[in-house]
């Protein structure tokens, strides 16, 4: 290995004073201004820097590998010996990647070092953003959320501490404005599977046949994939007395509608499919046919990490659901990914299912955004795991989020 240093007026200069003393395989070691220009310290393997400075005659083509051969330049007799240039062994190959590992390994280093540096220097400035970051940090919101939020809250409430950070939280959480017991119509819930539909569509049914009486709801199912969903569903409708209708297409489905048409809510039970499943697309359409006239409601599990909540989302988004209801809540040890989810996306909560129980555990959400807040809070206080200045550093500052890249 060959090491030498150079200094050029401007960085073009020493890169070509690089280019010419040791070729293009050079490795760039280190860069520093100089009371004279840029200074440069590269490497190269010996053997590369022999091969790219030994004399090759024109027209002649280099073999692989291959013994000394005589040339004789102008028929003149004034020959000598050319040597082709032999591959790198593996041992020198296997050094310089390991080079390239340490420089990328250090570089990330710095980086991340300068990254805690500037964060730290941005919480003495503005001690009140730094305080809201950490806290919704700990409440498990994403880093851009996180900073969204702290932005609006130091902006319309400058000496309103973490309680105007909640005030944000709540402003910021978009929430439907429709009542699907209160109002009525025809509502499919949709999702992934084992989200909690069914469990999600016997509470609504239930709650509208205790308001309105039993003759007043129907159910459809159109899940002909999952084992005993209808016997699932017909279980629930015999126990509230609730009507229940299957469709296997949209055929089907318009017609089952068209039966139940008298009633003032009519649920569709819909089969779980992955947001990656290739059939989705067609169930999707199915409910979204204008002959229809089915509106949706997304159901999303409080327990997911909020990158695969927000590739449902984007996936569900082509049924045009009206609201989400959020399940799972009772299982979950942080609400934080779901409300980035919900706040990111500016799709409407509607309802929120905290149990098991038919209908207790299921709320409306409407005017009701600050008690989703107070659960966020308890769960981020059973948390016990702290947030430091490190990992507020990787998430917050351009620096640190460029070296974990």
């Amino acid at each position: 290995m060959k090491i030498r240093r150079f200094t050029g007026t401007d960085m073009r200069d020493a890169m070509r004073q690089v280019r010419e003393a040791l070729g293009a395989n050079a490795v760039i070691l280190e860069t520093a201004r100089s009371a004279t220009g840029v200074e440069i310290s590269a490497a190269v393997d010996e053997s590369s820097v022999e091969a790219a400075t030994t004399y090759t005659p024109r027209g002649y083509r280099e073999p692989d590998e291959g013994p000394a051969v005589r040339i004789d330049q102008g028929g003149t007799g004034n020959g000598g010996w050319y040597q082709p240039p032999r591959a790198p062994n593996a041992a020198t190959a296997s050094e310089l990647d390991e080079m390239r590992e340490e420089m990328r390994s250090i570089r990330s280093l710095l980086e991340a070092q300068l990254g805690r540096l500037l964060w730290d220097e941005n919480s003495r400035q503005s001690p009140a953003m730094a305080t809201l970051l950490r806290h919704y940090t700990q409440l498990g919101l994403d880093p851009d959320v996180a900073r969204q939020l702290a932005t609006r809250a130091t902006t319309d409430h400058p000496v309103g501490g973490w309680t105007a950070g909640l005030r944000t939280l709540v402003e910021q959480l978009p929430v439907a404005a429709c009542d699907v017991v209160a109002d009525g119509g025809v509502f499919a819930v949709i999702g992934p599977t084992g989200v909690g539909k069914t469990t999600s569509i016997a509470k609504l049914a239930a709650r509208a046949a205790l308001q309105f009486g039993p003759e007043a709801v129907g159910l459809v199912t159109t899940d002909t994939f999952r084992v005993a969903a209808r016997e699932q569903l017909e279980t629930f409708g015999q126990i509230m007395g609730v009507s229940v209708a299957s469709a296997t297409d949209t055929q089907g489905l318009t017609e089952a509608l068209a039966r139940l048409e008298n009633r003032r809510l009519v649920l569709v039970d819909t089969a779980g499919m992955s947001q990656r499943d290739p059939r989705l697309p067609e169930q999707l359409a199915r409910l979204a046919a204008p002959e229809t006239g089915v509106a949706t409601l997304l159901a999303l599990p409080a327990t997911t990490a909020s990158g695969a909540l927000q590739e449902i989302v984007d996936v569900f988004r082509t049924a045009r659901p009206a609201g989400c209801i959020l399940t799972k809540t009772d299982e979950a040890t942080s609400l934080g990914g779901a409300l980035s989810v919900l706040i990111r996306s500016g799709l409407p909560l509607a309802y929120v299912a905290n149990g098991q129980r038919v209908p207790e555990d299921l709320h409306l959400m409407r005017n009701r955004q600050s008690w989703l807040a107070k659960m966020a809070v308890e769960l981020m206080r059973r948390d016990s795991r702290e947030v430091n200045a490190d990992t507020l550093a990787r998430n917050f500052s351009e620096v640190a989020n460029h070296a974990c890249a």
